[in-house]
């Protein structure tokens, strides 16, 4: 019964690990492919950022109305999603155009992620709420 109940336990875990791996994955692979200089503008982690925010919505509005396994939301937002974007990448992108005295920039950079992040969220819970 003890080992039993230690692998029900370890199942969110074992999802948000697992959705991890995938996420991370995705974003190297992105960010091998647009790579960023500090000081330049942060292309790639907006993308993420943006698109992130995207499937989320998307995911959390198919969620609410779908049948899903347990940790489906483990998986898919948290690790998934979560290391696919991430907010100590921005935050350390806005200091690096600080820093390189590109304060425009930056803001526009903060503006984008910020707005951006929240508009395609909700666009993307309109979305999936929209599916059949």
């Amino acid at each position: 019964m003890r080992l039993r109940r230690l692998i029900v336990d370890a199942e969110p875990l074992m999802a948000v690990l697992g959705g991890g791996l995938v996420g991370s994955a995705a974003r190297t692979l992105i960010g091998n492919v647009l790579p960023t200089t500090p000081g330049a503008f942060p292309v790639a982690t907006l993308m993420m950022n943006l698109i992130g925010s995207l499937f989320l919505g998307v995911y959390l509005a198919r969620r609410e109305r779908a049948a899903t396994v347990r940790w489906s939301l483990q998986f898919w937002a948290i690790g998934v999603l979560g290391s696919f974007t991430t907010f100590s990448a921005f935050s350390l992108d806005v200091v690096h155009l600080l820093d390189a005295n590109r304060p425009t920039p930056a803001l526009g950079y903060v503006t984008a992620s910020v707005i951006g992040g929240l508009l395609l969220a909700l666009t993307g819970q309109r979305l999936g709420s929209s599916f059949r």
